[in-house]
């Protein structure tokens, strides 16, 4: 039988994400993983998005995925263009991101956005499958502001 662990997020690891399809430095803090905990089937990360952060549009192939907002708002568009805002109490269930649909999550707020971002049916971050959008004018975008390189 496993033992009951407490983990405390503040002093998990974190690690600092840049790539191109990214305006501002994501956060990472890796919590649940099959490596990290065991559990198979569900990666869980704390993530933290500064002010003006965009990540734009990309899919995931093999993983459904749950974003719930802890702090700040984020922006969510899908690839039709249609915005929503998340915020706390909020739950944004990537079934309606299901697999390999396009997404972008950004933050136009003042304040930092910190989100649990869950993962499931997969066993590390690896797993999920990630595909950027390589032809950003043809997707609508949150980072597609005036002044702004669409490819960060």
């Amino acid at each position: 039988m496993s033992e009951v662990r407490l983990l405390d997020i503040d002093q998990t690891e974190q690690e600092v994400f840049t790539r191109w399809d990214i305006t501002g430095d994501q956060v990472n803090r890796h919590l649940l993983s099959k490596a990290l905990t065991g559990t198979d089937g569900v990666v869980l990360d704390h993530m933290t998005f500064p002010p003006g952060f965009v990540h734009r549009m990309h899919r995931h192939a093999y993983a459904d995925m749950v974003v719930i907002p802890l702090s700040g708002t984020v922006q969510f568009l899908d690839a039709a263009g249609s915005p929503a805002e998340v915020s706390p109490g909020h739950l944004l269930l990537i079934p309606l991101i299901p697999r390999g649909n396009w997404h972008e999550l950004g933050n136009a707020g003042t304040v930092d956005s910190k989100v649990l971002h869950l993962s499931v049916e997969v066993g590390s971050v690896d797993g999920i499958g990630y595909d950027a959008y390589e032809r950003p004018g043809e997707a609508p975008s949150l980072g597609r502001r005036q002044g702004s390189s669409p490819c960060g």
